[in-house]
């Protein structure tokens, strides 16, 4: 799904020329945001995410890629042809938060630039963000709780149901441990840059009624022995083999 809005050039006659304008080749994330000066509480295991490419915005808050040619008018952030692609995410809210993102964007807000401290706003909106180390990670793949939003095999994409919700732990000791909706998916992985070798996963045998009787064997199969690339943007994590299945997850800790 791709959106495409319009531009609108703002005027900047009267703006105060930016401290420091080298946005270019960084990439920063949210630390606060604000509408109407009270605080706007982001969908839960989302992270506003803006990178500046070269004469470029690349953008995106829960479940799309906002895209856009930019320029600096003074301390104007000029943003023009701006466009939303939906992921493979099936969270409508996440998505919701993308547009609005994108709508931001395309209002041309005016900058602030301190050293690592980024501010963007339009007036109503208020998007405070860094690019500092200390900040601006996303989370620890080992340790963080991993909540499960989609398995994808040959590109078809299924939501688990929302209760009880699977997720997926890896521990510093080597281990990892998911839930699958009803049973429990257990191994071992040795981790290495861009990825991870699997060892056999074992799964409990519950014998519990779930809707989605696939979903376990897909989750199971996805975290079996084997070879498994793992990547992880803007707080969420992607479990993807050759051949699949792929998982999408997202952070919730």
């Amino acid at each position: 799904m791709s959106i495409v809005l319009s531009a609108v050039m703002a005027g900047s006659g009267n703006a105060a020329v930016c401290p420091d304008p080298t946005v270019w080749q960084r990439t920063f994330r949210s630390v606060s945001v604000t509408e109407n000066g009270q605080p706007r509480a982001l969908v839960p295991g989302t992270r506003i995410r803006i990178a500046f490419p070269d004469g470029k915005v690349d953008a995106g808050a829960g479940c799309g890629q906002i895209s856009g040619a930019a320029t600096m008018n003074g301390a104007q952030l000029v943003v023009s042809g701006v466009n939303l692609l939906r992921n493979s995410c099936t969270d409508d809210a996440g998505f919701a938060q993308d547009i609005w993102l994108a709508a931001f964007l395309d209002r041309d807000p005016t900058v602030k630039l301190r050293g690592h401290r980024l501010v963007l706003t339009d007036g109503r909106i208020r998007l405070t963000l860094t690019d500092s180390p200390d900040v601006a990670q996303d989370p620890p793949l080992i340790g963080t709780y991993w909540v499960l939003e989609a398995v994808v095999v040959n590109g078809v994409t299924t939501a688990p149901l929302p209760f009880p919700q699977p997720y997926l732990v890896f521990n510093a000791n080597g281990t990892l441990v998911a839930f699958a909706g009803c049973n429990w998916v257990s191994g071992s992985a040795v981790f290495h840059d861009g990825g991870a070798v699997l060892g056999e996963a074992g799964i409990t045998k519950r014998g519990c009624p779930i809707d989605n009787p696939l979903l376990e064997t897909r989750v199971h199969n996805a975290l079996d022995a084997g070879e498994v690339t793992l990547q992880i943007e803007a707080g969420r994590l992607t479990v993807d083999r050759a051949g699949g299945p792929a998982l999408l997850l997202r952070s919730e800790s």
